[in-house]
């Protein structure tokens, strides 16, 4: 950097290339330290969708469960990282990331997945970076992240997700679909433990889809008759069904 009168100014970012996520780009999704699937961010990947590709309910859904103010800051809630570090300073462990959707963006595109402090701090960088340099824009930052987001064991992307539940486009997606994909997005391996055994979803998920609701009609994302019509009730119809309900014939 170089100290001028008008502030610090970044000459250099080092050997990463931050740039190419405005690009159609290869993404490797790891677990464990091990590449597990790769396909690319782009429109030659039949999976791929645009943001205006992806229903409105969806994305708000999405927003409203993970980051509700994802396109008023600029990479980090302050309150919220707080929190994360000063519980995960009591239990000595990661109990919680405190992180937005940029900050999950960065840390799968640019980052391992290891939980290291070294690597929570150069994710916060990389956020900042993004963010305030010009990078990249939040429609774009979103885009890619609809696209690689894991939503079950080796599905990835909201529209694979909408194949995997539902055995349809992600265009055609409805209000409690969304709100249900929503719920899964913070621990997709478990998705499972989501349904009763005739496939219907347990109660613990009633709670997240009266937060959802709630706070979509407060930002008139929907309208008071869709909030009151909505109920917890979905029907799996791809190749989820067969995982939650292994004898249906």
């Amino acid at each position: 950097a170089n100290t001028q009168r008008k502030g610090l100014r970044i000459l250099q970012m080092g050997g990463t290339n931050l740039y190419y996520i405005n690009e159609p780009f290869i993404y490797t999704a790891f677990e464990h330290g091990y590449p597990v699937r790769s396909f690319e961010v782009g429109v030659s990947n039949i999976n791929y969708r645009e943001l205006h590709q992806i229903p409105d309910v969806l994305k708000h859904a999405i927003l409203t469960s993970e980051d509700g103010q994802f396109y008023q800051h600029r990479g980090l809630r302050e309150d919220a990282f707080a929190r994360a570090i000063s519980t995960n300073l009591k239990q000595k462990r990661f109990a919680q990331g405190g992180s937005t959707i940029s900050m999950q963006l960065v840390k799968n595109v640019f980052l391992s997945r290891n939980k290291t402090i070294t690597r929570k701090l150069e994710e916060i960088l990389l956020v900042w970076l993004i963010e305030n340099c010009g990078i990249t824009s939040k429609d774009r930052m979103f885009e890619v992240y609809l696209n690689i987001i894991e939503m079950a064991p080796m599905v990835y992307g909201v529209n694979d997700a909408a194949q995997f539940y539902f055995n349809k486009d992600v265009s055609k997606i409805n209000l409690v679909e969304s709100i249900f994909l929503s719920s899964i997005i913070p621990r997709p391996k478990w998705f499972k433990y989501s349904f009763q055994k005739d496939g219907s979803l347990k109660e613990y998920l009633i709670p997240h889809f009266k937060f959802v609701s709630r706070k979509m009609l407060e930002r008139q994302y929907i309208t008071a008759e869709q909030h009151d019509a909505l109920q917890p009730v979905i029907e799996l119809k791809g190749p989820a069904r067969l995982q939650v309900l292994p004898t249906d014939t």
